[in-house]
């Protein structure tokens, strides 16, 4: 409904429209209270004993990662015969890539 429709109304229908508002109003209010009792009850708590085992396996599960992360980085890196890494010059191009002729 516009604005012009609600100002053509009379007081009467006015008021009714105010009382249905005012009554919808209350029972969303008293289904939102039930609801939101509901959330809390429904809230799950995990033991103590459980959250330890849960931050346990993913330490155990990072540091796993962080070691397949650095063996694969070492294994990916070209050494010399020193067993460091190859440094990559730059060719007279100045690119750093080096010239296979």
């Amino acid at each position: 409904m516009t604005d012009k429709e609600l100002r053509k109304l009379k007081r009467g229908d006015l008021l009714e429209i105010l009382y249905y508002l005012q009554k919808e109003l209350a029972e969303l209010t008293k289904e939102n209270e039930s609801l939101k009792k509901q959330l809390e009850n429904s809230k799950a708590e995990i033991p103590e004993d459980e959250i330890k085992k849960i931050v346990k396996a993913v330490k155990s599960a990072v540091r796993d990662s962080m070691r397949e992360v650095q063996t694969t980085a070492a294994t990916d890196t070209p050494t010399n015969e020193n067993n460091e890494p190859k440094k990559e010059g730059k060719n007279r191009h100045g690119n750093g890539k080096r010239n296979k002729t």
